[in-house]
């Protein structure tokens, strides 16, 4: 519940399309924006691992620049993927990236 919500927070602040958190297979562990998109974005996380322009044969993805960035946690790998965002979108990720280590840490 706790990811959820620093999902949404930070997705709105970033105006971020989508926002996920994914584990090493490319499940979800938490999620903010349009369910389909978010399990498509959560899905390649782990493939792409950089900021890249979303390729043609993933209409749901075009449009906006994707990030992702990689997280160690308790010594499992995690993976921040967000879809859109400003010119604060790299703020918003590292300061987002704090509070799901924060998250996860405590639990």
């Amino acid at each position: 519940m706790a990811l959820r919500y620093q999902l949404e927070y930070s997705r709105e602040r970033g105006r971020l399309d989508a926002l996920v958190v994914a584990d090493d297979g490319g499940l979800l562990v938490a999620s903010a924006g349009a369910e389909g998109l978010c399990e498509e974005l959560g899905a390649m996380a782990q493939a792409f691992g950089q900021t890249f322009i979303p390729p043609h044969d993933l209409p749901s993805l075009e449009g906006g620049e994707i990030a992702i960035r990689p997280l160690r946690i308790c010594g499992e790998q995690f993976y921040l993927a967000s879809l859109g965002g400003g010119v604060a979108r790299d703020a918003i990720l590292e300061r987002t990236k704090l509070g799901i280590k924060r998250i996860l840490d405590t639990n």
